[in-house]
């Protein structure tokens, strides 16, 4: 192939005919911003994103349109092509309308995900929502108590009813923590590199947190003789109790930070030394002084700073009040100061306020809580003079006050009322005005006016090389999870020095709408918010024990449910949200209209919001011409624009088939889909590489989970087409269905009663031997859905040898064996990969509908060249791509013509037929008085003069006779055995072949019979619920002695059982499939069992009572390749492979018949059907739990159209 040489950032790449710029970009690890391109479409170059320089040309040319040509040298970044995509996002984002993040998290100072812990907690993820917080914040216990919550005041629920107690579900995850142990992330490798931090309030250990988490030696030092800073010494017990704070710090010092007491700078340690001795210096240092009153006589004694006050009660110092207090002041610390006095015995408590109530800084509950606690509030007073004698302090002369026009604040502003001043006994006078920074002792600091340490706003740098500094000591006195967030980002900033390269911290660029009002919520449910419960306040003035409880778990749960899910679901995955910010787009820099056309729907699967739609088309044009369904279009022209279901129909009364590809190409949160969880929320998710464990076409899938639940499923791009069908990409919601089975359960005086794994197992081992010894053998049955692993349907048939029978089948076989009867084996010829080089492929039965992607394969194949044929008695899908469509009665005739016709127009040679197969005479004689319709002699003509020809055949809506009989037409025209050249079945299951394979080879009716006939007295049905799909087995079952039902519910099949044993899932399970085409793929764990014992361990323990034990799944793989014939030598958890294994080729042999026919004397054995009339078409019903679970949720929610 010729190849092509290209130049691109300086790199020397090599592209091939064909290529354009962006795709050699992309291969090559070069990001070249774009919204509109996917590798299986066509280019259209809309975003206009993707535009790059070309040495030689003028103009700035779309990298996703543009072919490579031998020599060209391009550019990606550069100043023409920054300000072309700058404007061309903001254009996008001018009219782009959502919340790339929540308001609580934008609210947030630390920006904490809100949304993403609430959302966990509402799932019952405890651990993983803990996890999340500690990403930004490592005290949640204390700060969920501390914290003024600026998140709840931003939350939209406030439009609706009350905001998410948001503080309160960070203390109960908090609190948790505590009660387990304590959380901790991992740490990086040690760097070598040292940091001194002073002072270990909330901006120190946050800053020492994070810096521990990359690998570097942190030691905090602090001036007090505990750590904490504020948390500790100015928030009271009853708020923050210290054995909390303790826990947390301890956690803290456990991530390798250690912290150094009664060690004050400027005293006995200078900033000298701590320069000399370490890489970095922080100075969290907080604001110790208290504000002045700024009044007359405010140095008497008996005159307390608040902050000060509060210091002293926490060190258990003498602090005499008196009766009367009275405390200067609105905001929080002041009412920590009274209702601190309260506690300490002062019997009359009054706070004094220049404002009103409705101005008052203070948490409203904090008010409310003091004026329960018996604190009397004084309003529109300023002190003016602090009177006191030789005696001691008399009292306080204020100015009345009245307010003004509002200030600065947005709050009115207090004026004096000339002449009117007011008196106010008091023994102490407590100024809880507001904290200064004092830093003047730390020489060669430059300061603010403020006295604060003046820094480089986004690198916290001081004027003191290496010495940085952040929180109050930084800031000004502000609240606790301000200092949070700026020792967290500080902590970035010092990592980033400590590499080499300074990075300063940027606040991320979001859009987000600030226009939305209580009538965009007026369809939202009102839901009460869960109360937090307090002590009463007769029972809790006196003491300083904490005053409020934590939520229980169901109470945490339902508060959490109450989020409105504001954010961005599609955030961690928004290509438009990554260009914003490497862009540095500001979202209203463009003025103009802005639609608002969301509309929900009531698709079971997906969600559409085409406010957040950037017309990229990408949806429109993957239905239509990847999956050739054309559900979606472009609808208006210009700015009216949008993306709208056929016929603006509802997407669920469309035609679409629910594949989520459009999800999938979306690249904003426009189309996303709706999770397996019950409470959605926009998370990381961990991907695991596995297979689809439905239809046997064998997809390969990634799934996404967070914790123990599963939230979605995406193709896998990177193998084969990337796609799925609606069973692939939704069918998940069993795994986290509540109504799973968790614990064995054992049938006692009639019911079904839980047991424990140990008595459940041995109850079964004794009855199947107590079965087996009573009748002959044989007298059990192994019935297993074909959707277990080659490991676990490999262990069943060791069951089976163990209580001596043979009987192992499933009600998915409704007839074995079919094309292992003329062939030898039970199984497709030839590799899908094949499809697309093969000259003419014949479609029987209901391909694209049952098994969607093969569909989408034959498209393709079609696209590429090939011819397709289609051939059903129904309309399918796959007959718009077809260049001829047959729909035949449904009976065996149209086969037999089509027979008939491949011998009189001479596509038999009927001695190498003869030399090759048995009953070929037999074959034409059946057929030889039957007159060949025009369609049938087509199809002859096509399929006999092709070289190259596969059949593709759906086994759920094909007769095994009709396969046979298509069988014969292979092997009568010798096209078998041939690379391109042979016979597919697309199985039911995800592992029919595999199961076969491993032994599973009754079918349920010949199961059935011998029941009927008494020679089946037990049986062992695994996955599979006959009864749900045929009333009259429970008759047949109620002749057992013994029935064991494992499955992943309390199906109808397992209200009859003696004893049921829970199923994991899928995507719980380690091991291998084998799909249709004989392709053994590995399947891997998204989760740990929920019931805590894999379906390995459990046939293990089953296994191992009866004296086989397996040690992991590599021994029965062993065991597998050993005693399985067609799977000899292979290892399969290594590489995927075609069984049978071959000297020629060690990834198995795609190809089956190549040199004989595995019949015991090499040839064929020709189905002749004789008996009258036949159907060829069906539909195959389904037995399997979860194919049965999936599609009466479907049915529930009037998606049958999807399953036929």
């Amino acid at each position: 192939m010729q190849e092509i040489r290209i130049n691109i950032n300086g790199r020397e790449l090599v592209a091939v005919p064909g290529q354009n710029i962006l795709q050699v970009a992309l291969e090559n690890g070069i990001d070249i911003p774009h919204l509109c391109f996917d590798e299986r479409i066509k280019p259209y170059g809309g975003c206009g994103l993707c535009i790059v320089e070309v040495e030689g040309n003028p103009k700035l040319v779309r990298a996703c349109s543009t072919p490579v040509k031998d020599g060209m040298i391009i550019k990606t970044e550069t100043p023409r092509t920054e300000t072309a995509r700058k404007m061309a996002l903001e254009l996008i984002v001018s009219d782009h309308r959502g919340d790339c993040r929540p308001p609580c998290v934008l609210a947030c100072p630390a920006h904490t995900d809100c949304q993403g812990y609430v959302g966990l907690i509402a799932n019952g993820q405890y651990k993983e929502a803990l996890a999340l917080i500690k990403d930004k914040l490592p005290l949640p216990a204390s700060i969920g108590r501390a914290c003024p919550h600026p998140c709840e005041e931003e939350c939209r629920r406030n439009l609706v009813d009350e905001p998410v107690s948001i503080a309160a579900l960070k203390r109960f995850v908090g609190d948790i923590d505590l009660k387990t142990g304590g959380f901790i992330h991992d740490k990086k490798p040690s760097t070598g590199k040292k940091i001194a931090i002073v002072g270990s309030g909330p901006a120190g250990l946050t800053c020492g947190y994070f810096l521990a988490r990359e690998g570097h030696d942190v030691t905090i030092y602090e001036a007090m003789p505990m750590p904490g800073g504020m948390l500790r010494y100015g928030i009271p017990e009853y708020r923050l109790p210290k054995d909390v704070l303790d826990m947390e710090i301890e956690l803290i010092k456990k991530m390798g930070v250690e912290i150094i007491t009664n060690s004050r700078l400027g005293s006995n340690i200078s900033l000298d030394n701590l320069r000399r001795e370490n890489d970095a210096v922080f100075l969290a240092i907080g604001a110790w002084k208290s504000s002045s009153m700024r009044c007359k006589g405010e140095d008497a004694k008996g005159v307390l700073g608040g902050i000060d006050f509060l210091r002293e009660v926490t060190l258990n110092h003498s602090v005499r009040l008196g009766k009367k207090v009275l405390v200067v002041g609105g905001g929080n610390t002041a009412m920590d100061a009274a209702r601190t006095a309260v506690r300490l015995g002062a019997e009359e408590v009054n706070v004094l306020y220049r404002r009103t109530r409705n101005e008052m800084p203070a948490e409203d509950i904090e008010i409310k809580e003091a004026e329960e606690e018996g604190v009397i509030f004084n309003f529109l007073v300023a002190p003016l003079e602090v009177i006191s004698d030789e005696n001691g302090l008399k009292g306080l002369v204020c100015q009345k006050m009245r307010l003004g026009e509002p200030d600065a604040s947005g709050r009115r502003k207090p004026e004096p009322i000339p002449s009117e001043r007011q008196f106010f006994e008091a023994d102490t006078v407590i100024a809880a005005i507001g904290q200064q920074v004092k830093a003047d002792y730390i020489h060669g600091l430059q300061l603010s006016k403020s006295g604060a340490i003046k820094v480089n706003e986004t690198t916290f740098e001081t004027n003191v090389p290496g010495v940085f500094a952040g929180g109050d000591a930084a800031t000004g006195p502000k609240i606790a999870i301000e200092a949070v967030a700026q020792g967290k980002n500080a902590a970035e900033v010092i990592d980033s020095f400590l590499r080499g390269e300074i990075k300063p911290h940027v606040e991320p660029f979001v859009v987000r709408q600030d226009d939305l009002t209580e009538e965009d919520y007026s369809d939202r449910e009102k839901v009460p918010r869960v109360v937090i419960r307090n002590i009463e306040p007769g029972q809790r003035k006196d003491n300083f024990r904490e005053i409020s409880s934590a939520y229980t778990e169901e109470e945490a749960k339902r508060e959490a449910s109450r989020c409105l899910e504001c954010g961005c679901m599609d955030y961690f995955e928004c290509k438009l949200y990554k260009y914003i910010n490497k862009y540095g787009i500001q979202q209203d820099r463009l003025k103009g209209e802005k639609h608002k056309r969301y509309d929900e729907e009531d698709h079971p699967f997906i969600e559409r919001n085409p406010d957040k739609c950037v017309l990229c088309g990408l949806c429109v044009r993957a239905c239509d011409e990847i999956m050739g369904v054309s559900a979606l279009g472009l609808v208006d022209r210009g700015f009216e624009t949008i993306v709208k279901p056929e016929f603006a129909f509802p997407l669920k009364e469309s035609s679409c088939i629910s594949c989520g590809l459009c999800v999938d190409v979306c690249p904003t949160g426009a189309c996303i889909e709706k999770t397996a969880v019950s409470k959605p929320l926009p998370v990381e998710l961990e991907s695991t590489h596995t297979v689809c464990s439905f239809c046997g076409v064998g997809c390969n899938t990634i799934v996404e989970s967070k914790g123990d639940l599963v939230f979605r499923t995406i193709p896998d791009k990177k193998v084969e087409e990337g796609l799925l069908c609606v069973r692939g990409k939704f069918g998940l919601n069993h795994v986290n269905d509540v109504n799973r089975i968790q614990k064995p359960l054992v049938r006692i005086n009639g019911e079904l009663c839980e047991s424990s794994w140990d008595d459940a197992i041995m109850y079964t081992v004794k009855k199947l031997q107590s079965v087996a010894s009573k009748y002959r053998k044989g007298s059990t049955a192994i019935i297993a859905s074909p959707r277990l692993s080659n490991e676990e349907s490999f262990m069943l048939r060791k069951l089976g040898e163990q209580i001596e029978t043979s009987h192992l089948g499933s009600f998915t076989l409704d007839s074995a064996p079919v094309i292992s009867n003329v062939l030898g084996y039970e199984a497709s010829t030839n590799s899908y990969d094949e499809l697309y080089r093969t000259d003419v492929i014949l479609e029987i039965g209901r391909v694209a509908e049952e098994h969607t992607v093969m569909g989408i394969k034959l498209k393709r194949a079609v696209e590429e060249g090939r011819r397709l044929v289609s051939i059903s008695h129904e309309k399918t899908r796959s007959r718009q791509w077809a260049s001829q469509a047959v729909s035949p009665a449904n009976d065996l005739q149209f086969f037999k013509e089509v027979i008939k016709a491949l011998f009189d127009m001479g596509y038999v040679d009927d001695q190498h037929a003869a030399e090759n197969a048995d009953g070929l005479e037999e074959l034409k004689k059946s057929v030889e008085h039957i007159e060949v319709s025009a369609d049938a002699a087509n199809v002859a003509k096509l399929y006999g003069e092709s070289k190259k020809a596969m059949i593709v055949v759906d086994e759920n809506t094909v007769t095994p006779e009709a396969i046979q009989l298509l069988a014969d037409m292979c092997v009568i025209t010798g096209k078998i055995g041939k690379p391109r050249t042979g016979i597919i079945i697309l199985k039911s299951k995800n592992n029919s072949q595999g199961a076969w394979d491993m032994g599973i080879q009754k079918s349920g009716c010949e199961i059935l019979s011998l029941i009927k006939q008494g020679q089946i007295k037990a049986a062992v049905i695994v996955g599979e619920d006959p009864v749900a799909v045929n009333a009259e087995v429970q008759d047949d079952l109620h002749n057992l002695d013994f029935i064991a039902v494992f499955d992943m519910f309390r199906t109808k099949t397992s209200q009859n059982a003696h004893v049921v044993f829970p199923l994991v899932s899928s995507a719980e399970t380690d091991g291998t499939f084998t799909r249709s085409d004989r392709k053994i793929q590995r399947v891997l764990p998204a989760l740990k069992p929920l019931t805590g014992v894999s379906n390995f361990e459990l046939i293990s323990k089953l296994l191992g009572r009866l004296g086989v034990r397996y040690g992991s799944l590599d021994e029965v793989w062993e065991q597998i390749s050993r005693e399985i014939p067609e799977y000899k030598g292979f290892s399969a958890y290594k590489q995927e492979m075609y069984w049978p294994n071959t000297i020629d080729n060690n990834l198995g042999e795609p190809v089956l018949y190549s040199k004989q026919f595995a019949t015991p004397d090499k040839k064929a054995k020709l189905f002749i059907h004789k008996d009258g009339r036949a159907l060829a078409f069906r539909q195959k019903p389904k037995y399997d739990t979860v194919e049965l679970y999936f599609d009466q949720f479907l049915k529930q929610e009037s998606l049958e159209k999807v399953l036929r």
